[in-house]
């Protein structure tokens, strides 16, 4: 299923975590060639050197794209605010220097949790989709977080999502502010989850109970394909059901874009070892860096 180069025909590509890499997002578009339809998977900033250029690029082909949020943009976004303190991690100050830099968060602040497309199967989300949500209850939450964040109040949104840890399962949310900390949770940040619901927002699973988010989901829903990024550790899994295709591009390992107009699905990679900038995390020993369907 990897292939070498792409289609020479144009079609729409979904592309894993970013991060920041700009120079490794421009060499995997020239190897992909043309294309209708970009879908990037979240994460587009922070831990990589260039998040300046990959936020200009993306403000500028905004038409020709289409982006959730993921956890990093969210702190990003927040940064950029004045409400997320600095991480070590954080490689945004180039970023929050630029001359253009309110139009470009004004715009990320606008984008969704969660998209689909009529005309394809496949649904773009960063992280994960709660077991107990139908993909158009999953669209209803997703706008709820959308509202908020795009609306007035959206500072204020902002700052009660980090007042508090989200509820670690859906029927424990006593109130909407934890309902809308759950819902950007497992947007954006869960990978392992329980049979019972219960979500652990860890990196790695607490113990044996722990499920990857989307074996629990497949389990118990019978509709929904999805297009995901975020668990860099558990690597790029292909399946009927399935592309999770963050493979680690700030980590020095791969970027990954798969043409989801496509049937079969076609994987295009390019190495990214040259733009390592941390410690490379342990791959998880319990799924298979790759797994085909």
């Amino acid at each position: 299923m990897n292939s070498d180069s792409a289609s020479a025909t144009a079609g729409t590509y979904a592309i894993g975590d970013v991060q920041g890499c700009f120079s490794a997002l421009e060499r995997l578009l020239s190897r992909v060639g043309s294309y209708d339809c970009l879908w990037l998977a979240g994460d587009l900033l922070n831990r990589g050197p260039q998040s300046r250029a990959t936020l200009s690029w993306a403000h500028a082909q905004q038409d020709e794209i289409r982006v959730v949020l993921g956890n990093h943009d969210l702190y990003a976004i927040g940064r950029w605010a004045g409400i997320a303190k600095p991480k070590k991690s954080d490689t945004l100050a180039a970023l929050l220097s630029d001359d253009k830099v309110d139009d470009y968060f004004h715009w990320l602040r606008q984008q969704p949790l969660f998209y689909f497309a009529g005309h394809l199967p496949w649904i773009l989300v960063h992280a994960a989709v709660d077991a107990e949500w139908s993909p158009a209850d999953a669209l209803g939450h997703a706008e709820e977080v959308q509202r908020a964040l795009g609306g007035k109040n959206w500072k204020r949104f902002l700052r009660t999502l980090w007042e508090s840890e989200a509820p670690r399962r859906w029927r424990d949310c006593r109130n909407e502010a934890d309902a809308q900390r759950f819902r950007v949770a497992v947007f954006t940040r869960a990978r392992w989850v329980r049979d019972d619901g219960l979500y652990s927002w860890t990196n790695e699973a607490p113990d044996g109970s722990y499920l990857p988010w989307h074996e629990r989901y497949f389990a118990q829903q019978s509709e929904g394909k999805f297009v995901c990024g975020h668990w860099a550790t558990q690597g790029l899994l292909v399946q009927e059901r399935l592309l999770a295709l963050d493979s680690g591009c700030v980590w020095g390992r791969q970027l990954t874009a798969a043409r989801i107009d496509a049937t079969p699905v076609r994987i295009v990679q390019i190495e990214c070892s040259d733009l390592s900038r941390v410690a490379n995390p342990s791959t998880s020993k319990t799924l298979e860096p790759i797994q085909h369907a």
